[in-house]
């Protein structure tokens, strides 16, 4: 009786579940991966904009560089900038659940005047865990559960 009853719930599961392709696109969501990556995060510079609900302004104390971060494919590896000094690390990522963490990273050494964006942006890489872009995909937020971004980047096309 129990396997006739896991029987009729198994059947009912796959006859109201669709395939990908009776599931019409959303805009919204990224239809094109390489390798279960999201075409639309992976291989793009991404310029730090906004930290934890503030926009992050260049300064001279950072020798005007700004913070960006590269997720590259192969090898899961995250490269970037905190502004001061480079950022090295992997990162772990589910396109279709919008998932991401990081690992791993490590930072250089070298002592700037002005530490506060370098320190909240490494913490704040330790705490998120999942990801949205915008509609045009030109903004990427990294968020932790529902609450609101932690920190935005805007897309850089590189001439």
């Amino acid at each position: 009786m129990k396997r006739l009853v896991q029987t009729v719930i198994l059947g009912l599961i796959l006859v109201g579940c669709k395939t990908a392709s009776q599931i019409a696109p959303d805009s919204d969501l990224p239809t094109k991966t390489i390798s279960g990556y999201s075409e639309g995060i992976t291989e793009k510079y991404w310029k730090l904009i906004e930290l934890n609900g503030k926009p992050v302004v260049l300064d001279n104390q950072t020798g005007g560089r700004g913070a960006f971060l590269i997720l590259r494919k192969e090898n899961n590896r995250v490269n970037g900038s905190t502004g001061c000094n480079t950022l090295t690390g992997t990162f772990e990522i589910d396109p279709a659940r919008y998932r991401i963490r990081f690992s791993q990273m490590a930072t250089s050494l070298a002592a700037c005047l002005n530490m506060e964006v370098e320190n909240e942006l490494k913490r704040v890489l330790d705490l998120v865990d999942n990801y949205s872009t915008s509609a045009d995909g030109k903004h990427l937020s990294l968020n932790r559960a529902r609450m609101a971004p932690l920190v935005r980047f805007e897309a850089v096309y590189l001439q």
